[in-house]
């Protein structure tokens, strides 16, 4: 008896840390897929839920529905990176958000616009992208495709062991974005780049619509960061830095 009692102690301190790591918010469940949801599934979640909950659809409901917009952003921008969310899988939202003292990663904080990001993202899914623009963001109706914003271009140094074996890099971007309100604000970006073991100096990978946004007359540009061979660099993995602006 005392054996089997033992044996039950043990399994539940075994099953502890998944019960702390499911604590907090539940992205899957904001974008209503499952914990085992392929990309595709996720931006298809993305899709539906924010669909349903843009303000401009809720008006009777305008608190609620602001709130649940800017939940299912955060949610996607967590759920689409695939550190990001390894890290939630793993440490839950406090996790996340509040890494313990003696680790060296960076505290999430979602900084984005769920506007832009909404915007961009049917424009980029979708080629009738005005047909949306004009029913959620009040425009003139117009098929024709708006003007890009000029891109911000960041270069990312790595170290040849860093290209060779893989790394992750968090670069912080001065960009211009637009707020609800079709206001421009600075704002200091972060955005997390794996770099992927084999990667090459002179590699450019793109972030589409994550540059400057300056105007609802054009399209959010793009982000593209920039591979550089630093064999002198020693930077620790998963390292922030800023981008100063051109």
């Amino acid at each position: 008896s005392s054996s089997s009692s033992s044996r039950s102690s043990a399994r539940i301190c075994l099953h502890l840390p998944i019960a702390f790591a499911v604590m907090g918010r539940d992205y899957y469940g904001i974008l209503g897929v499952s914990r085992s949801a392929t990309a595709t599934e996720i931006r298809e979640g993305y899709r539906r839920v924010a669909m349903k909950w843009h303000p401009q659809k809720n008006p009777g409901a305008k608190v609620e529905a602001e709130q649940r917009f800017r939940d299912i952003a955060e949610a996607y921008d967590i759920l689409v990176d695939p550190l990001h969310r390894k890290c939630y899988d793993e440490l839950g939202e406090k996790g996340l958000k509040f890494p313990a003292p003696n680790e060296s990663r960076e505290p999430y904080q979602y900084v984005g616009d769920p506007f832009a990001l909404f915007a961009t993202f049917f424009a980029d899914a979708n080629p009738l992208a005005a047909a949306y623009e004009q029913d959620y963001e009040g425009l003139a109706p117009s098929l024709d495709k708006k003007e890009v914003e000029k891109p911000i271009e960041v270069t990312v140094p790595c170290t040849s062991a860093e290209l060779q074996e893989g790394s992750s890099r968090r670069v912080a971007v001065q960009r211009t974005r637009l707020g609800p309100n079709g206001k421009a604000f600075q704002e200091s970006k972060l955005i997390t780049m794996p770099v992927r073991p084999g990667w090459k100096a002179g590699m450019r990978v793109t972030f589409k619509g994550e540059g400057d946004h300056t105007t609802l007359a054009k399209k959010p540009g793009d982000l593209i960061l920039i591979i550089e061979e630093n064999p002198f660099s020693s930077s620790p993995l998963g390292q922030t830095f800023g981008a100063a602006e051109d």
